[in-house]
């Protein structure tokens, strides 16, 4: 029996995402920026990237949370809501520019889970958006939109 479906639910996310878009999607935080011309990217798996150019995100990036439910007395299946935190990113020569490429991020990603589920999660959605970070730079700006994906799925 499956402990948890976290992991293929955000592999599935994480390849639908990818095949839907042209911009770097990542599982998780990604391990160094992507190159300067990339204006757009997602890291599903991570609720923050803050001072991910420094080398190292601080403090560490939470991935997703998990509540399971049984469903009647002696059964072996049992129901899991996870919630899984992601980071959409625009960068732009303003800060209201970034924060639409970022916005479009979110677009993008709510409607390639929208059409692929998985095999075994139902219900897959933005649900929350929960911050929206913003950072003038030498060269334009930087904008970090938090946002959380919910799905269900049934544990066998």
């Amino acid at each position: 029996m499956d402990v948890t479906s976290i992991d293929d639910l955000i592999v599935a996310i994480v390849a639908s995402v990818d095949a839907a878009v042209a911009y770097p999607v990542y599982d998780g935080p990604p391990t160094s920026l992507p190159a300067r011309t990339v204006t757009q990217f997602v890291a599903i798996g991570a609720d923050n990237l803050d001072n991910l150019g420094n080398g190292e995100i601080d403090p560490p990036a939470e991935a997703a949370t998990m509540t399971q439910e049984w469903k009647g007395l002696g059964q072996k299946a049992r129901y899991e809501t996870a919630s899984i935190h992601c980071v959409a990113v625009g960068r732009a020569d303003t800060v209201a520019n970034a924060r639409a490429l970022a916005k479009a991020v979110i677009t993008d990603v709510g409607g390639s889970i929208g059409i692929h589920p998985t095999n075994t999660s139902y219900n897959a959605l933005i649900s929350d958006v929960t911050a929206v970070k913003s950072k003038p730079t030498s060269g334009g700006a930087y904008v970090h939109i938090l946002f959380t994906i919910s799905a269900n799925a049934r544990l066998t």
